[in-house]
């Protein structure tokens, strides 16, 4: 059953004053437990606007509250303030050190890789998703590493969410007719935004990231780096992961339809 507009609304105007319960907000808009419950995960994953915790989880008094994302909260802090800052200034994955919020984490795990770039990593991300998958890309140039295509269809055969920003423009076009066709296949599943944003990585069910960081040779003087560099960072930190879930949905919010760019760009040539 699909979450009309209507009740969409309802839902998010009574959680907007104060956390509710599943059951406060099925009492509001006229539905079972079972149905506000589904109606939430599509509004949570359809537009970030929402977040779901289960307290007292795998026990009879287990309790679900339904809190609203707002927007300004992804600055609650002097330091989310400056790093979120950053972040929306950025355009290139130069632009941004993701070391800078990887610092932070309590719970977390780096791995370095040196030469070229393995897709085992991105790949066990994407079979591990179970309900959402959002990323944070450049120009798609992950969907060109082997296998994972397939691994990406798998997911959405699974009714994972997948959500993806990134910049669509006549150097990106090669890799977005690649998703095109996903796009066609799996309409409700997958959603493609334009943006031009710093950041490379995934949020995985909202419950861990993994982000990338590339250090080209070229880009260093003689002697000081032999090789290209790959630092791939896990994090685990409920906290940091929530964050990075509202920078993700505040872009997300704000970007163009990869549709609609798309049809700019053949106008243009």
């Amino acid at each position: 059953m699909a979450l009309g507009e209507e009740e969409a609304g309802l839902i998010l105007k009574f959680v907007k004053k104060e956390p509710r319960t599943v059951q406060e907000v099925s009492k509001v808009i006229g539905r079972s437990w079972v149905t506000t419950d589904t109606y939430l995960k599509q509004l949570k994953d359809r537009t970030g606007l929402v977040s779901i915790k289960t307290f007292r989880k795998g026990t009879q008094a287990a309790l679900k509250i339904v809190f609203y994302n707002y927007s300004e909260s992804v600055s609650s802090d002097d330091v989310n303030e400056e790093l979120f800052a950053k972040i929306r200034a950025g355009r290139a994955k130069s632009d941004f050190d993701f070391l800078d919020i990887y610092q932070y984490a309590k719970r977390k795990r780096a791995v370095v890789e040196h030469g070229t770039e393995s897709p085992k990593g991105l790949i066990a991300a994407l079979r591990s998703a179970q309900e959402s998958f959002l990323s944070f890309s450049g120009n798609l140039s992950f969907l060109n590493l082997n296998g994972v295509l397939e691994e990406l269809e798998s997911a959405l055969k699974r009714k994972v969410s997948v959500k993806i920003i990134c910049r669509i423009n006549f150097a990106s076009l090669r890799n977005f007719i690649s998703l095109q066709k996903l796009i066609q296949r799996y309409p409700d599943f997958i959603e493609v935004r334009h943006t031009y944003q710093p950041l490379r990585g995934s949020i995985v069910d909202g419950k861990w990231v993994r982000f990338k960081q590339a250090e080209k040779a070229s880009d260093y003087k003689k002697g000081e780096l032999s090789v290209d560099t790959f630092i791939f960072y896990e994090i685990r930190d409920e906290e940091l992961v929530s964050w990075l879930e509202k920078v993700f949905w505040s872009m997300f919010r704000v970007s163009m339809d990869a549709g609609s760019r798309m049809k700019e760009l053949k106008r243009i040539g």
